[in-house]
């Protein structure tokens, strides 16, 4: 039975909002907030926050106590700090290094072709001649 979830107001609508938001429905299925997944699941963490945005608890509060009950994985996105640190900077960091290390092999292969003589015309040999020779006379015999 679903039950239709009437958003407090106030101050109290706020710490919903701001909690629904930030965590993360626990159902299995795409990885939504709280606030967009249709399942039933979150329909009752929506009813359940609800409940202690109505006690007075502010959405810090709402979210710091799912946080300590069910660890930092209910959040939508991770904080900014510790070893989260390198899933926020970790693929820009790789785009720069990446970036740095094309434009520098790009560089080291301009100067390398710069300093090969451009009008180097291998001269003809003798086997050439007789090579040639030998595909003309392939040519006009139509073989």
């Amino acid at each position: 039975m679903i039950v239709a979830v009437v958003a407090p107001e106030g101050v109290a609508g706020k710490a919903y909002e701001f909690a629904a938001n930030a965590l993360l429905c626990d159902c299995g299925c795409n990885p939504q907030s709280v606030k967009e997944c249709a399942c039933g699941r979150a329909e009752e963490l929506r009813v359940a926050l609800a409940k202690d945005a109505g006690a007075g608890k502010s959405g810090d509060e709402i979210v710091a106590a799912y946080v300590a009950k069910h660890g930092q994985k209910i959040l939508l996105s991770p904080p900014a700090s510790g070893f989260n640190l390198i899933a926020w900077t970790g693929p820009a960091v790789g785009v720069i290094a990446a970036t740095l290390m094309i434009a520098l092999m790009l560089r080291r292969w301009r100067r390398a072709s710069a300093a090969l003589p451009q009008d180097v015309v291998p001269l003809p040999s003798a086997e050439d001649g007789a090579y040639l020779a030998r595909l003309r006379k392939d040519v006009e015999e139509g073989r």
